[in-house]
């Protein structure tokens, strides 16, 4: 489904100028995002670690690497930050993919952002996704339906072998396709990786694929020898190893000098106090999760092989981030539940490797402290940036938000304008030459009501309910000398510049993420509706058909017109569309269980009435001119008002379906009468 509406500036420029670097007899450059899940900021060895990496510290090496590159704090939001280029709010995904009522937390991604993939498709790019998907799957959105032509995805996270009930996985859409046996996810979306940058070559166009691994994510699972490698080397305890790589970072360039280590909290105890058992099981956690990275490095070392035996790997640019910082969830104890070879266990490595992983900051996944929102991040391509900057860090902060502005930059693509929200971010290209950015606006955070904003050298900062706290970050990158009360002017003009975007990015009411409902949340009580060809109504105009049985009785004539919609109410989510299809009459209904059609088994001429029917239960009747010519069980009824409003004669909002030919129909609409059966 195709889910905006892309400009017609972006539209006519893919059709007369689809490729104007090839034009001037340039290839334009491919492009791989690549996302790793709950990887702290100190974990690659080209960022302090212990952890061997030696592919990710190739790619540094012949490459850039930032030192203040920023995530969201949380697996959802980064994902629809880094595919639209807008805060996550702003794209409906402010918390997780449970709908809660505000068009900051749809659960989803909306119908006012578009996806890299939307944007580099009509600029003649061969678009591709593996891996965790997490922006609404189960409310509708699905990669193939954004703009990916290839998509090998699972719905969210959390497992890395099949047998694992989370393991459930769509390859270009179809659900549970054959797979290769005893497949680990690490491999297997490196694997397809390949496989869609053939299908690229193939079609000779450029590719832009974004691969989304889900190690190292909890339950840690890994191969046991790849968990024997590190079996007995993280007996060193955090405290200690946290204090080498630091002492790394430092001779790496990525730490000034006067960098220090946050405290050990309170609730992480001393290496030293534990039991030689306790020692064990730590070790064994560490190890895991080390192994997890490790075999993620493997695999990127696999694609960047396979680029180079294709000759591909000198003209693509390769992005690798993290989406957020390393996780306590499981606490300071963490947990080891079943053998971690196995996909039925359970580990977490928790709070206290947790707190070795973002070394050396504060806090950890779902804050907006350095520790929860620091991610590494590697620029690589050898053709588009200098020799001389092969191996130089970058000190320009930068934030997700910037990675659509910059492929849209680097792809010669068209950002689309209208109805689609104006991305945020600004083009990297710029530093990764080593010139200044083009940014004039603050950075901003909102997670769980941890909140942030960062402006030059400052950052202020806070927890849920707790007041604000401002830093130096070019003195005080880890958050240790709290500037508040010193400089309370200084907090204010960031607190108001704060608070303006929070009203205008969907972040407002505080507390939006646990669901509470729009005051202005306001529905039609109307129970028939009587509609002309052109007729639009918003949200709270349109026919309230949740959880409700409705009927819909259109007159037209179809006159010389094919393809195009008579009516339709919702998108991306939730909604409905009747429309002609290659002449026949097609009504779509989609919940968020999914997608049932009902169509007319042969082409629609003339003058016609057609009458569809949904039931309470979402039981699906399509009559045309009396005669029944379709029925579907569908998939439940409508849960929710769709949140795009009704058209008549097209679809203007969010796309319920992606129409073959064209959303408007230039037939003849007499009338078009719903009626709402009483509750």
């Amino acid at each position: 489904m195709k889910h905006a509406i892309l400009s017609l500036a972006v539209l006519m420029a893919a059709l007369f100028f689809p490729c104007p670097a090839r034009a001037r007899g340039e290839a334009k450059p491919n492009i791989i995002v690549i996302l790793v899940d709950d990887m702290g900021f100190a974990d690659l060895g080209c960022y302090g670690s212990e952890i061997p990496t030696p592919n990710l510290d190739a790619l540094a090496k012949n490459g850039v690497r930032f030192r203040q590159f920023y995530n969201t704090g949380r697996c959802c939001p980064t994902r629809a930050a880094l595919l639209t280029g807008l805060y996550s709010h702003q794209a409906g995904v402010g918390h997780m993919t449970d709908d809660k009522g505000l068009p900051g937390y749809s659960g989803r991604l909306n119908d006012q952002c578009v996806t890299m993939a939307e944007v580099l498709k009509p600029a003649g790019y061969f678009t591709a996704m593996t891996g965790k998907w997490h922006v609404g799957q189960n409310l509708g959105v699905v990669p193939w339906e954004r703009g990916f032509e290839r998509s090998l995805n699972a719905a969210a996270g959390g497992f890395y072998q099949p047998g694992d009930e989370k393991a459930k996985l769509f390859l270009n859409g179809q659900a549970n396709p054959v797979l290769p046996m005893n497949w680990y996810s690490t491999d297997l979306w490196t694997q397809y990786g390949i496989k869609f940058v053939d299908d690229a070559r193939a079609a000779k166009k450029p590719f832009f694929l974004y691969l989304a691994h889900n190690a190292p994510h909890f339950p840690l699972q890994a191969p046991a020898e790849d968990i024997a490698k590190f079996r007995g080397k993280y007996k060193a305890g955090w405290d200690r190893l946290r204090e080498e790589r630091l002492a790394r970072q430092k001779q790496l360039g990525l730490a000034n000098n006067d960098w220090t280590l946050s405290p050990r909290p309170d609730a992480i105890k001393a290496w030293e106090s534990l039991t030689e058992t306790e020692k064990d099981r730590f070790d064994h956690m560490m190890a895991t999760y080390a192994a997890c990275v490790w075999h993620m490095d493997k695999a990127i070392g696999t694609l960047v092989s396979a680029l180079k035996e294709r000759g591909e790997l000198d003209n693509t640019l390769i992005l690798f981030m993290s989406d957020n910082g390393g996780n306590a969830e499981g606490g300071p104890n963490g947990t080891t539940k079943g053998e971690p070879t196995q996909p039925d266990s359970n580990w977490f490595s928790g709070q206290s490797w947790a707190w070795l992983q973002n070394t050396p900051f504060r806090e950890y996944k779902h804050y907006t402290h350095e520790g929860g929102i620091s991610t590494p991040l590697i620029a690589h391509w050898p053709k588009g940036i200098p020799a001389s900057r092969n191996g130089a860090w970058e000190s320009q902060p930068g934030h997700l938000v910037d990675i659509m502005a910059t492929v849209v930059d680097v792809g010669g693509a068209s950002y689309p304008s209208g109805k689609i929200k104006p991305k945020e971010g600004v083009s990297l290209r710029p530093a990764f030459a080593g010139k200044p950015l083009a940014r004039t606006q603050p950075l901003f955070w909102e997670h769980e009501g941890n909140r942030a904003v960062r402006e030059g050298r400052w950052k202020l900062v806070a927890k849920e309910n707790q007041p604000w706290e401002l830093y130096d970050i070019e003195t005080d990158r880890s958050e240790l000398k709290n500037l508040a009360t010193k400089d309370s002017a200084k907090v204010a003009t960031l607190a108001a510049k704060w608070d303006t975007w929070a009203a205008r990015a969907n972040v407002l009411p505080l507390g939006g993420w646990r669901g509470k409902k729009a005051p202005e949340d306001k529905a039609s009580t109307k129970t028939r509706f009587t509609l002309k060809a052109g007729d639009h109504l918003d949200k709270a105009d349109a026919p309230a058909i949740a959880n409700r049985a409705f009927k819909i009785t259109v007159s037209f004539d179809t006159k010389k017109a094919t393809d195009g919609v008579l009516i339709a109410q919702g998108g991306a989510s939730q909604g409905y569309a009747l429309l002609l299809e290659d002449g026949k009459l097609v009504f779509a209904f989609r919940t968020k269980m999914g997608l049932a059609r009902v169509a007319t088994m042969e082409p629609t001429t003339g003058a016609h009435v057609a009458v569809v029917h949904v039931d309470a239960k979402g039981k699906l009747s399509l009559q045309l001119d009396g005669k029944l010519v379709g029925e579907a069980a569908g998939n439940g009824p409508m849960s929710i008002i769709p949140v795009d409003g009704l058209d008549v004669g097209t679809d203007a909002g969010g796309k319920v379906l992606t129409y073959k030919k064209t959303e408007t129909f230039d037939g003849t609409i007499t009338s078009v009468v719903i009626e709402l059966e009483k509750k």
